[in-house]
């Protein structure tokens, strides 16, 4: 009887899918591009920024007044509210007293803006009322002066603020 020979067949081997790659990169991508959109969207460009240092002017803490007036208080930079919106807070140093506090800025009900503070110091804890005001001062100058009240606790701060000048872009060879 004749033997039959067995055919060997290879078995295919997988290869690595390539086109994968490049799919997946460009779906990433898209989801970035779709997710910087939704988020310049939703964020409120008339946020208000208080970032600086601030020059004091009346602190109040729960009646009691910690700008007194001392010959050290009119050293530059004696006195200094520190904001920043980094890690949203305050810090209040004064001669009399040091203290920090962190803070979130809202809306209330009548479309006044509220500060909520909260800190070790139970008087600055809670809801502030806000006011900021803008003192023209000349051509280039302005004076920004922030008011914080609550109950028997003022904060009253100012920052001057130097505008430059505008200056044209110089010309630039070609143009008209």
């Amino acid at each position: 009887m004749p033997q039959k020979k067995s055919i060997r067949r290879s078995a295919p081997l997988d290869q690595p899918n390539t086109k994968r790659k490049p799919q997946i990169i460009k779906f990433t991508l898209i989801g970035l591009f779709i997710c910087f959109g939704i988020y310049f969207i939703v964020w409120n460009s008339k946020q208000i920024n208080l970032e600086g240092n601030w020059i004091p002017t009346k602190v109040v803490i729960d009646g009691k007044n910690f700008m007194t007036d001392n010959v050290l208080n009119d050293f530059e930079g004696a006195n200094q509210i520190l904001i920043s919106n980094l890690g949203n807070s305050i810090d209040i140093s004064t001669f009399d007293i040091e203290t920090s506090a962190r803070f979130t800025i809202k809306k209330d009900n009548k479309g006044n803006n509220d500060i909520i503070l909260t800190s070790k110091e139970k008087a600055l804890n809670g809801n502030f009322e806000m006011k900021i005001d803008t003192v023209d001062l000349g051509p280039q100058t302005y004076r920004v002066e922030v008011k914080l009240h609550s109950n028997k606790t003022y904060i009253n701060f100012h920052k001057e603020v130097v505008v430059p000048p505008w200056k044209p872009e110089p010309p630039r060879r070609g143009q008209v």
